[in-house]
């Protein structure tokens, strides 16, 4: 075993590589002052300029709210002053595994001194990171080009609904957690009920209650393997899963999505492996599959490579890109466009009963550019596009 002089040393010298990566990303941006760094995290509110001219002169370890509103402020400072920023200078879940990284480092070298020695660790901030909030400072240079839409919808072709006895839904979000690190989401309560209770209205979705699994701030991977064993075993037409909550990255840039009991260091034992998930879901019985993920990242899903045939997935934002969750509103960001989608919102007479999956991806990239919002991103493989969740359900008259 490493002596503890080795575990300081290794300790230290994390602390300076991530402080020596702050100040190149800080002189790439313009050099920004702390002043002007501190003034556009405000929205944040976790950017005190001592804070920032501790994290760049390496004597402590930001938070990770710290961090990323540091990140956050450079891109936006860039933005401001028309200065490109290579992309993984903007690439946000790179930066959480730099962190990450140093961060175990740094736990190695505090366990080396809980037995008497001096704790020189950065005081607990209160958590404001993960899912963005809307007042944040905008991103630079959203990848790829925007997307268009003509005038008239598409010929989106005829699409039917899930054969309900044959169909299963698995309805799961992580709103509230025991890591300090990880900051509360109140929305995604509201998330889980109202995609399960639009999917599951008779009448309205394409699922049966008794079909449909929620699962509200699990607590471990027991808990949500039985679940998707329960699915993946019953299910013979379509298959959907949706995800809201904090999405994690491991050392190696693999998607994990939270449970109540996650951390950063323990992602392995502590929340799901998207990849592996995926290839469940792949084995499974279903013609079709359905993927909706809104978290952070959420656009690794489509770099697994374990996506299955027949399968559609919808992410919140793209590889890179932190999802919103706007405090003022009921639903995070995504999930709201996706709700009003999947209810009708704006449909054209011409899509007829049914609204197929690639309108409702259409749908939500629209509502996303109008609203200057993180960019949805989708995968289909096969004819799944042509799937419906849902019914278009004509208003009920009015008296006049």
């Amino acid at each position: 075993m490493p002596g503890r002089e080795a575990v300081a040393n290794g300790g230290e010298m994390a602390v300076r590589q991530f402080s020596a990566e702050l100040r190149e990303l800080r002189v790439s941006a313009g050099s920004p002052s702390f002043r002007s760094l501190e003034r556009l995290a405000e929205p944040r509110g976790s950017l005190p300029r001592s804070t920032a001219a501790e994290a760049v002169a390496g004597r402590r370890l930001p938070s990770l709210p710290s961090t990323m509103a540091f990140v956050s402020a450079c891109v936006a400072y860039a933005a401001e002053n028309s200065i490109s920023l290579a992309p993984e200078a903007q690439d946000f879940g790179r930066w959480q595994q730099r962190w990450i990284r140093a961060k175990r480092a740094v736990d190695k070298l505090r366990s080396g001194t809980s037995d008497g020695g001096h704790d020189d660790s950065e005081p607990a901030e209160e958590p404001e990171g993960g899912f963005r909030e809307q007042g944040d400072p905008p991103l630079a240079g959203n990848q790829g080009p925007a997307p268009s839409f003509a005038p008239q919808s598409p010929p989106w072709g005829r699409s039917r609904l899930p054969d309900r006895s044959r169909s299963w839904a698995i309805v799961m979000g992580t709103g509230h957690y025991e890591s300090a690190e990880l900051p509360q989401l109140p929305a995604v309560e509201a998330n889980v009920e109202a995609v399960a209770d639009t999917l599951t209205t008779p009448g309205l979705g394409g699922f049966d209650k008794d079909r449909c699994t929620v699962l509200l701030d699990a607590s471990d991977l027991t808990s949500v393997g039985s679940a998707l064993a329960d699915a993946t075993r019953s299910v013979h037409d379509v298959l959907l899963f949706y995800y809201s909550g904090h999405s994690l990255l491991d050392e190696d840039g693999d998607l994990y999505l939270t449970l109540s009991r996650s951390g950063y260091t323990s992602l392995y034992f502590t929340a799901v492996s998207f990849t592996r998930l995926a290839r469940e879901l792949a084995n499974a019985r279903a013609e079709h599959t359905v993927i909706i993920l809104d978290c952070n990242f959420a656009g690794r899903a489509l770099q697994t490579g374990a996506i299955g045939d027949n399968t559609f997935v919808l992410c919140a934002t793209g590889p890179t890109r932190y999802a919103l969750a706007p405090p003022s509103e009921r639903f995070t960001a995504f999930t709201g466009d996706f709700l009003y989608a999947l209810r009708g919102g704006l449909a054209p007479h011409e899509l007829g009963e049914a609204l197929p999956l690639d309108w409702i991806y259409a749908h939500v990239a629209r509502q996303a550019e109008n609203k200057e919002r993180p960019r949805p991103q989708r995968l289909s493989t096969g004819d799944t596009g042509q799937l419906a969740l849902t019914r278009v359900v004509p208003p009920e008259p009015t008296d006049t």
